[in-house]
Formats: C-alpha cells, sequence, structure tokens
C-alpha cells in the first residue's frame, strides 16, 4: 500500500505548476522558493487524487499536524502525514519536503522526524524526504551527502521543475 501512495505522490508533484516551484519576487529579478506553498499546492494535488482511490479510503492526508497532548507523539511536525487519526496501527506514511536550496546542515531535523515517525513507538510504514526543485545538481548534493544516512523506510525523492517567466 505504501508504493501505491508513493506512486500518488509522485504524480501529485507531476501537477504541481511551476508558479509554486519557484516564486517571482517583486522588484527582484530572482525568485524564490518558498516550500509552504509548495506544500500546499501538492496537499491539494495529492488529495484530488486520493478521494478517487477507494483502497485508501480509510486514510486521511493530513498536513502539518502538530500533536500537543498527544502520549505517544511529541516535538516533531512532518509536513504530510498519510493515516487514520486516532488509529496507532494505521499509520502508513510520513513526508518532509525541503527545496533544492536548503543547506545541508538545515536539514537533520527532518532526518530526525523521518526516523522517529518510523520509530516502532510510532510506527509508519514508510516515510519520504522529497527535495523539490532546481536542475538535478542541487539533488545530486543531498544524495552524496546523505549517502550513508540509513533510516528504515524512508527514501529521497525528486520532483523538479524550474520557473521561468516569459522575462527569464
Amino acid at each position: 500500500m505504501t508504493s501505491q501512495f508513493v506512486d500518488l505522490l509522485q504524480e501529485s508533484t507531476e501537477k504541481v505548476g511551476g508558479q509554486y516551484f519557484h516564486l517571482p519576487v517583486s522588484g527582484l529579478k530572482a525568485h524564490s522558493y518558498r516550500e509552504r506553498v509548495y506544500c500546499y499546492e501538492v496537499y491539494h494535488q495529492l488529495q484530488l487524487l486520493i478521494r478517487d482511490e477507494q483502497r485508501f479510503a480509510k486514510y486521511q492526508l493530513a498536513g502539518e499536524v502538530d500533536k500537543p497532548g498527544h502520549p505517544i507523539i511529541r516535538r516533531h511536525v512532518p509536513d504530510f502525514l498519510f493515516h487514520v487519526p486516532g488509529q496507532m496501527d494505521a499509520n502508513l506514511e510520513v513526508v518532509e519536503v525541503k527545496p533544492v536550496t536548503t543547506r545541508l546542515n538545515g536539514i537533520g531535523k527532518d532526518l530526525r522526524s523521518l526516523e522517529y515517525f518510523l520509530s516502532g513507538d510510532v510506527g509508519y510504514k514508510a516515510g519520504v524526504l522529497l527535495v523539490y526543485g532546481g536542475d538535478g545538481i542541487g539533488f545530486e548534493r543531498f544524495k552524496n551527502a546523505f549517502a550513508d544516512v540509513r533510516i528504515q523506510g524512508a527514501f529521497f525523492a525528486l520532483a523538479q521543475r524550474t520557473w521561468k517567466t516569459s522575462s527569464d
């Protein structure tokens, strides 16, 4: 079931328009990656795909769920959870998202979050670190830097697209 979710995640990233990858900034030639803007659009596209999938009918896609007062989950707020709320035995996927421009030392929190959600205490079946944007060079930087990182059930993925305007 997790590979089917990842297939839908991949399809949803392919549907995200370039304007959600690399936002123009008023008064500047440079564009800027905005993780939250990108995540909202991936969430929207993923919701559209999931709602038509009967096999996922019992699961809920949730974004940035904090867990104050939860007896097990604390301190970690991943970008997406795909689970059955209230049922620890129905935790399917956890997703962390980062733009390709993120500094490598700034991604440790996301890796710790994936590791925690994939642990026996929380029990998610799989996790994805989704790196988006760029031309592949930045993704290679992530891949090389974390080649030795071993988190059972987690993998890296790339959603690659460069936003161009007519004036570029």
